[in-house]
């Protein structure tokens, strides 16, 4: 599967129950594809890296921090609903936990998420 798949596209994908609830997303929901461990090295396991979504209810928090907490509108990506992407919540999948393709971001669309990510992620050794 991850050979049809690519970077900024979107998929439905089952989130594991956690413990203790109530801080990781769960369940059966969207997320944003971001990287592919064999794009540097074979992997132990089929995996993919997603960062899952939620529906944008204009909460506060994402309002207060738009670059942690980009938005997309319905449409973008075959969404159906305007929402926000968790960028705090960056993880590893199984590839078997991804049900269907969504659709994809174009590059203009990517391209802040891109650079939030590398923000968030990379330390940039110039700042020394």
């Amino acid at each position: 599967m991850s050979d049809l798949l690519a970077i900024g596209d979107l998929v439905i994908a089952r989130f594991p129950n956690q413990n203790p609830q109530g801080r990781e997303q769960e369940g059966i929901r969207p997320c944003l594809i971001v990287g592919f461990p064999q794009n540097i090295g074979v992997p132990r396991f089929p995996l993919i890296f997603v960062i899952p979504l939620t529906t944008d209810r204009s909460q506060s928090w994402a309002i207060a921090s738009p670059y942690l907490y980009p938005k997309l509108t319905s449409g973008q990506g075959n969404l159906p609903h305007n929402s926000i992407i968790l960028l705090d919540q960056f993880r590893a999948i199984d590839l078997n936990r991804i049900d269907r393709y969504l659709g994809s971001l174009t590059t203009e669309e990517y391209q802040p998420i891109f650079s939030s990510l590398q923000k968030m992620l990379f330390f940039d050794v110039s700042q020394q």
